[in-house]
């Protein structure tokens, strides 16, 4: 009899599996792939080295930087290039740098005088207690050039998402803190040594072989409790247990355990509904998925820097929401990590689709590549778009979840299943944050729950029966 068995092997089944492994619980993890990490991938392909999916993590992610230090790969880590800071904006067919200081804020020319203006008028609009969409929030606090210049494209860069529709106090919970606490957020921001703090000078972080080295890492330290190509798996419930039978290269294998632990995307639990009360199974499984390509170019540096006149100073850039534009944004890796390409070339990472343009998956790779090119080409002023190599492609139908109006209700009745003793339990990036370092909290958070439930209701019992 298992404690626990943990069906998938991205990062928040591996991070949940390395918490049980330091609390000698037993488990066993299940992944139908060949491999460990989900969205983290990391390939070598000629001379590159290229991400596949998240790029970075910061000197910010506790849990994450102490989850290094248990592994002991401290040494593995690369700092990104701290020259490459600069964020760029790309509005009326410019890349405009993203202020980061007060300084700068005032001399932008991404707002103009009036929007500016607006960012003092916030001082005295009231607060508003009930969900809003992000939309709604940042146009009656900020105005609508706030939203379209700066928080549009950032939420290109991190949801993918319909302002319209995600929830902004789901996705910036911050925000709404200091509007609660100060009435302002412009005063709070002055006013909270917390947020202040929050907003450090950071450093970002991947490793020397890329960002697969922390799945990787984790997959030795546990390897004997981690089945790879576990195919067809079936649950079901006993009388206070669950049978789990699946099967690798067709061969049946089953176990009996004490508690399931979902570690996958709410799309593909769907399967597994029957497990769940019928009034909980829809919100776990229709939480809506942004879908994004990834694209990777390789180019000559002689060139990009006589189309521009300098080398490429930054991070990347972020696009304003255009009718005709899919590029969501790219970003300059080897001005980051140097080492990912080889000095006479420039590799970019651009990401195009996300949910105002699903039907970018319709779309054939080729015509993905070709339709990402053409878009950096004009964005960065690259005269010649055949110069742009394709090196890399991978289309995500289901990339990022969707934190949308009605988000934080849904994760509360997740967490009130949780801590219903039924022996199911959920972690991954769909409930409180799609970084890395907010799904390793998560699982750390639902190991939490399954060791109490363990001692408070297994244990018990074998007591008893002893």
């Amino acid at each position: 009899m298992k404690d626990v068995i943990i069906i998938g092997a991205g990062i928040a089944g591996l991070s949940a599996g390395f918490e049980l492994y330091k609390n000698n619980i037993d488990f066993q993890i299940l992944e139908p792939e060949n491999r460990v990490g989900g969205n983290i991938e990391t390939l070598k392909i000629g001379d590159y080295l290229i991400e596949s999916g998240p790029n970075t993590f910061s000197s910010l992610s506790k849990e994450t930087m102490e989850l290094i230090k248990e592994l002991d790969i401290e040494d593995l880590l690369q700092e990104a290039n701290p020259k490459a800071k600069k964020r760029y904006v790309y509005q009326n067919s410019q890349l405009m740098p993203v202020p980061s200081s007060l300084k700068e804020l005032i001399k932008t020319d991404i707002l103009s005088k009036d929007a500016k203006m607006m960012l003092l008028e916030e001082l005295f609009i009231k607060k508003e207690e009930k969900e809003e969409t992000v939309q709604d929030f940042v146009e009656r606090r900020f105005g609508r050039e706030v939203l379209k210049n700066f928080i549009q494209p950032y939420l290109n860069g991190m949801f993918a998402g319909d302002v319209q529709k995600l929830s902004a106090n789901a996705v910036f919970p911050k925000l709404k803190e200091l509007e609660a606490k100060y009435r302002s957020i412009v005063c709070g921001m002055f006013l909270s040594s917390k947020f202040r703090s929050s907003f450090k000078e950071l450093t970002l972080y991947s490793f020397i072989d890329g960002m697969e080295t922390l799945s990787n890492a984790i997959y030795h330290k546990l390897k004997n409790k981690i089945t790879l190509g576990a195919k067809d798996i079936e649950i079901s419930r006993a009388k206070d247990f669950f049978i789990v039978n699946f099967k690798v290269n067709n061969k049946t294998i089953n176990y009996t355990t004490n508690s399931i632990l979902f570690a996958m995307p709410t799309y593909a639990m769907s399967e597994f509904a029957y497990l769940l009360p019928k009034n909980y199974a829809s919100e776990i499984t229709q939480i809506e998925y942004s879908p994004i390509a990834t694209v990777v170019h390789a180019i000559d540096k002689s060139t990009v820097e006589a189309c521009h006149g300098m080398p490429l100073d930054g991070f990347g850039f972020l696009c304003t929401k255009e009718a005709h534009r899919k590029l969501l944004g790219t970003i300059w890796t080897s001005s980051i990590f140097p080492n990912r390409a080889p000095s006479d070339k420039i590799l970019l990472t651009s990401y195009i689709g996300g949910a105002l343009n699903k039907k970018i998956t319709d779309q054939s790779e080729e015509e993905i590549a070709s339709l990402t090119a053409k878009e950096v080409a004009e964005t960065m002023q690259i005269s010649d778009v055949n110069s742009l190599e394709t090196v890399y492609i991978k289309v995500h139908k289901n990339a990022i979840p969707q934190y949308n109006l009605g988000h934080i209700e849904k994760v509360k009745h997740i967490e009130e299943l949780m801590d219903k003793n039924y022996g199911l339990f959920f972690t991954g990036n769909y409930l409180s944050g799609i970084s890395i370092n907010d799904t390793v909290k998560a699982s750390r958070k639902a190991t939490e729950k399954i060791i109490l439930y363990l001692n408070k209701f297994v244990r018990k019992q074998e007591t008893l029966v002893t």
